[in-house]
């Protein structure tokens, strides 16, 4: 991949999601837009990119930008961060919320990959919240992946993804087939998987709390700011 051929792709890919690639991403960027056209059985990097930008073949750039995106996570993941979240922020909202006599909430997984973070948030609720039942709760699991939210929607994990999950929730929460989890069902029916390119809009508003993590670092400054904003916007 060329040096016109690399920023014509890296521009691309920010205009289209907010990712920027910076100039030691080359060789990972042209190994993935080769696989792209390998699929195609395609020749050429500026070929491709017409391909991709033209109108009817938007489903081609969502696919190149899904390679690109990196979806490494598992339940629980960072500790400290979900123990700030379990001892103190959801204790403080729920709290609020009960002396306003207002028993919804509504959580937001922005950037959510195969689903762990949102499942993880749930189970806690669970966890945190005796009287769940008499509440109304929805957590938005966004993610700019197709093939990451089709995965997130079934559920199922290898044991290795729970391996930060204290021991006692497994049976729990939890149904084990050899060396593969599944969540049940009633953990599952608060998450609704959504498709959402953070660079724009989306019209939530009126959350309560917004996890965003391991995404902004693919972000310039710019686009740091925007997102924040957003957020900022959608929080009641």
């Amino acid at each position: 991949m060329t040096e016109n051929e690399f920023k014509i792709f890296r521009d691309l890919i920010q205009e289209e999601c907010g990712i920027f690639l910076g100039d030691q991403r080359r060789d990972f960027l042209a190994s993935k837009v080769q696989k792209r056209l390998d699929s195609l059985q395609m020749k050429g990097f500026f070929s491709y990119y017409r391909h991709v930008t033209t109108g009817e073949n938007k489903e081609e750039l969502y696919s190149l930008i899904d390679s690109i995106t990196i979806n490494e996570t598992f339940f629980f993941r960072n500790l400290p961060q979900f123990k700030l979240f379990t001892d103190k922020v959801l204790p403080d909202v729920i709290s609020k919320k009960r002396r306003a006599g207002d028993l919804s909430l509504n959580i937001w997984s922005a950037g959510c990959a195969t689903g762990e973070e949102p499942y993880s948030i749930s189970v806690a609720l669970y966890e945190r919240i005796p009287d769940i039942n008499n509440w109304k709760i929805k957590i938005t699991a966004s993610d700019i992946s197709l093939r990451c939210l089709q995965s997130a929607q079934t559920g199922i994990y290898h044991e290795y993804k729970l391996r930060d999950v204290p021991i006692e929730y497994l049976p729990r929460y939890f149904k084990k087939d050899a060396d593969r989890y599944e969540v049940r069902d009633f953990v599952k029916k608060y998450v609704v998987f959504d498709y959402h390119n953070l660079k724009h809009e989306n019209g939530m508003n009126n959350t309560d709390i917004i996890f965003c993590r391991n995404v902004m670092i693919y972000y310039d400054m710019l686009e740091q700011k925007n997102l924040i904003a957003r957020f900022r916007k959608a929080l009641n």
